[in-house]
This record gives C-alpha cells, structure tokens and sequence, in this order.
C-alpha cells in the first residue's frame, strides 16, 4: 500500500464515519443531552469535580460507544483509543476528546493525542508513539481518528457547543506533512504524544481533490456562524 492508497483510506473512513454521525445525529444529540434529565443527581458532585474535563469524557465516551456497536470488530488490546475496531483492511482507533470552551489549547486549530492514539512522528521528534503505521497481523493500516467534544459549563449544566470528527495522518506520511502538523504535547516534546496542529494542514495532500481532515459534526445555534474561526481553519468540507 503506497502514501495515497493510506489517504484513500483514511479519508473513505473518515466519510462513513461522518455519514454514520450525521444520519445518526438526533439519536447523537439526544444521547449527549439525556443527563440533563438526572442533572439535579450529579451536577452538584461535577461542578466540584477536581478534573471535570475527564468526568464529562468518560460519561461521553458511553454515547459512542452504543453508537458505534457496529461500525467493526471491537479489539481488546490495551494499547489503543478509547475505540478499536478491525475492518477487513484496516484497525481503526477513534478516541473521544471534549474541550472546554474557555481552554483553546485542546481545540482551537489543534488536538492532544496521547502514545497510544497515534503512529505519526517524524524524524527528529523524541515524543512517544504506541501504534505501529501498520500491524503485523495481514499487514493491516493503522487509521487514527477523533471525536472533539467542545463543550461550555453553565451554572447548572453542562452545554455543548461543537464536535468536530478528525483524522489524524498515518506514521508513513511522515514525508508528506513533516513536523508542520506537530505541536508540543503536555509534556513537552518529549513526552507521551503531540498535539496535532491542524489547522497548518488541514487537507489530504495526495488526493486529488484535496478534502479535508475536519469534519464538522455538529455546531449550537450560537457558535455557528463562527465555528471555523473558533477552531481556527480557512474552510471544510
């Protein structure tokens, strides 16, 4: 499998899981916003919450994962996204990220991705990566993607803004993007992962048509018109 036949597949995954999101997205939504109906049982023990970025994500994580109980084969391994999945050609990972509104450093034209939701890192960089460009297992391409949960705390509620679905380049595309895509991780760069800055390359470069590597899923009526400039991109598609 050569550099575009890997953008080829990561951008017709990227497709159907955008398609599956969108014709899903009621069920989605109404999924995200039904523990508002117990929000009087736990609102209180969040909002005093030491680490309320991960108490939301996790809860979010199990929306996902009903959502997606049949995109693929679930894979158990440990080193892998909060998602794994095996497809006849591929392993998919998709982690689920939220960022709060006020923290733009987790969402605006960049993404954290953590060692084990990633196998791109070019030459030069000491941060750590997990994931293989592609399994010993059948030769398998490793795609990594992301589901970006922006998200605002009100007084009594937590209130969602945007959710963005991403793909992150495979470790053999190193040579195309170079190190224009990464940004220091929250260690450093020598730490565990990168943020994936893409709002310096936000398109499949080898592709003819050049579409792009963000997807918006989802915008609130009051970030919509302004939603690209909110996450610091010239355009998607």
């Amino acid at each position: 499998m050569n550099k575009k036949d890997i953008e080829f597949w990561e951008n017709h995954y990227l497709n159907q899981i955008e398609f599956m999101l969108k014709q899903d997205m009621e069920k989605m939504i109404e999924g995200l916003k039904s523990k508002d109906k117990i929000k009087d049982d736990w609102f209180e023990a969040f909002d005093h919450s030491a680490d309320k970025n991960s108490d939301f994500s996790r809860g979010a994580e199990r929306i996902y994962y009903w959502l997606f109980n049949q995109f693929g084969t679930p894979n158990p391994s440990p080193i892998g996204s909060d998602m794994f999945f095996e497809l006849y050609n591929s392993f998919i990972h998709i982690d689920i990220k939220t960022a709060k509104l006020d923290n733009e450093t987790d969402y605006k034209g960049k993404i954290p991705i953590g060692a084990n939701q990633t196998s791109y890192k070019p030459d030069g960089f000491d941060y750590q990566v997990n994931l293989p460009p592609k399994y010993s297992y059948q030769n398998k391409i490793c795609l990594t993607y992301f589901i970006n949960i922006i998200y605002d705390i009100s007084e009594t509620n937590i209130e969602i803004k945007a959710i963005l679905l991403i793909s992150v380049p495979n470790g053999e595309l190193t040579d195309v993007y170079g190190n224009v895509i990464v940004n220091t991780g929250k260690t450093g760069y020598s730490g565990k992962g990168f943020r994936y800055n893409f709002s310096k390359e936000n398109k499949f470069k080898l592709l003819e048509d050049k579409p792009s590597r963000i997807r918006i899923i989802y915008t609130s009526e009051d970030v919509k018109e302004n939603i690209t400039e909110l996450i610091n991109i010239q355009d998607e598609s």
